[in-house]
């Protein structure tokens, strides 16, 4: 499959870094990912993960399986660094490479138009703020896909985005096995620190917090902020 060229922008260090991660909130096009195990890419658009693609020991893997490659390389080989490659796209250029991923089965499930509104609509610096000023919280981060698409507060993001993806997948079967009903939250308490995990409309949020923090508090200022989202 031979993709459009596209402008070429360079290497990134990491796309999940704060400063990168704003700039491809407004991106469309390519990032080509090229790691110890693999290589691949992920058909971005102004921050909607459109398709993905991972070659590995020469097996391909397409859409969701392809960003699970990525996310289980990155969390087993830390000490490897991955090289990452933009390239640009204009909106024909873009449509052209989207109508090739999706005749080969690289396009992500539910990514239409209104959900990517939505998730815009959601990522409110404000909202998630009020939750960083909460006592006891160390961080919060948004993240879709088990990948981290805004944050505050001191945290590896990337790696807690994708610690929270797998988490929440566990959660849900669990509750799925157990027939306890939908998933609302999930909570992992240690003794010097507390994290949880809940739905926030197309969106998850991951708040870490000192170990004596309200809960209660937290909570229902994260009710106020997922009523919003409904």
């Amino acid at each position: 499959m031979f993709l459009p060229q596209g402008k070429d922008l360079g290497n990134i260090d990491n796309p999940l870094q704060d400063d990168s991660l704003q700039y491809l909130l407004s991106f469309a096009g390519l990032i080509e990912i090229k790691t110890g195990a693999g290589e691949g890419f992920i058909l971005t658009e102004k921050g909607k993960l459109s398709a993905a693609c991972f070659q590995k020991s020469g097996v391909i893997f397409r859409g969701k399986e392809a960003l699970a490659q990525m996310r289980g390389w990155q969390a087993e080989n830390q000490d490897d660094i991955p090289v990452f490659a933009l390239r640009e796209y204009t909106p024909d250029e873009f449509k052209e490479a989207s109508d090739l991923c999706s005749s080969h089965d690289l396009l992500l499930e539910n990514r239409a138009d209104e959900k990517s509104r939505r998730i815009e609509n959601l990522l409110d610096e404000s909202k998630l703020k009020n939750l960083m000023r909460q006592p006891g919280v160390i961080a919060v981060s948004a993240f879709f896909e088990g990948f981290a698409v805004q944050s505050f507060g001191k945290a590896d993001f990337e790696e807690v985005a994708a610690m929270a993806e797998d988490f929440l997948r566990a959660g849900m079967k669990i509750a799925r096995d157990l027939k306890i009903g939908l998933l609302d939250q999930i909570l992992l308490e240690t003794g010097e620190n507390k994290c949880l995990i809940a739905p926030y409309g197309d969106l998850y949020l991951c708040l870490l917090t000192t170990g004596d923090a309200n809960l209660g508090l937290i909570r229902l200022a994260l009710k106020n902020i997922r009523e919003e989202a409904e």
